[in-house]
């Protein structure tokens, strides 16, 4: 009789434990079930959902042809860069030119890589210029540096002489020789970021009618929330302009002065009745 008493009190302690793990279990997964735990986690993560690093490159089939907006006399040491053998080739010719206030001519290519910082999943569902400024080409002073041949990959584009610019597929136009707009980036596709997970896009913004500065703005849904995230020029806006004279060649182009390219590379500035001629000495 004893041993049955203590087999049958073995045997309750036995399903009392396993009925108090079950219900210890049950309460676990509980909040699991009900809340949604990722979004909880976010609610309290500090630091922005997605960061942004932009910069911008220069493709092969772009050139590196710059504008300024009015007349600009290089100094005396730009001068005597732009002259050296190898200056269009330089690592130094972008920032001289960018110093002066010079600007993309017809293209501008971007760098983008979106990288997210949240539990739950950021999906990207549009990236649109916002417009700051939209006006004549600029006729200052041209650096010219024309494109060379080429068809690099590319994601992403925006035509900003279209009123409400939209992100198209880019596409490489056999006939044109050169990347037109496709169908909308968007249409069928996001942009999906997991956490501490990075996209890179390659974005070219193009104009042939006017000088446009913009902003990208990016938006995205963090659940069921939507949210934006600005991408700009270190807080200025990008700028890119169309050829004045609404030409690509330089006998046709309308700016107060022209820097054209030599065949070694070196940039001099051409005589107003010859563009093909450098003058001996600039004014």
């Amino acid at each position: 009789m004893g041993r049955l008493l203590q087999a049958r009190g073995w045997l309750a302690a036995l399903l009392g434990g396993v009925l108090a793990l079950m219900i210890t279990g049950g309460i676990t997964a509980l909040p699991g079930q009900i809340f949604n735990v990722p979004s909880l986690k976010d609610d309290i993560r500090s630091g922005p959902d997605v960061s942004v690093a932009v910069v911008k490159v220069q493709l092969e089939d772009e050139g590196m042809s710059r504008v300024t907006q009015r007349d600009h006399r290089p100094s005396a040491s730009l001068r005597q860069f732009l002259s050296r053998q190898g200056a269009a080739a330089s690592p130094d010719f972008d920032q001289r030119l960018q110093s002066v206030g010079a600007v993309n001519l017809e293209r501008l290519t971007l760098r983008v890589v979106f990288t997210g910082h949240r539990n739950q999943t950021v999906n990207i569902v549009n990236i649109e210029p916002e417009i700051v400024e939209r006006g004549a080409p600029w006729s200052g002073t041209l650096f010219s540096v024309p494109s060379q041949a080429g068809s690099p990959t590319m994601k992403m584009m925006f035509d900003l002489d279209r009123p409400r610019p939209v992100a198209r597929k880019a596409k490489f136009d056999e006939e044109k020789g050169r990347i037109s707009p496709g169908g909308p980036f968007f249409g069928e596709q996001t942009i999906t970021l997991k956490d501490t997970a990075q996209q890179v896009v390659m974005v070219r913004a193009v104009t042939a009618r006017h000088y446009v500065a913009f902003r990208l703005k990016a938006t995205y849904m963090l659940g069921n929330k939507t949210r934006s995230v600005t991408i700009d020029d270190r807080g200025k806006p990008f700028q890119v302009t169309a050829v004045s004279g609404g030409s690509d060649r330089l006998e046709d182009v309308k700016y107060h002065r022209v820097f054209a390219l030599d065949s070694d590379f070196s940039l001099c500035q051409t005589v107003p009745a010859i563009p093909s001629a450098c003058e001996n000495q600039g004014s």
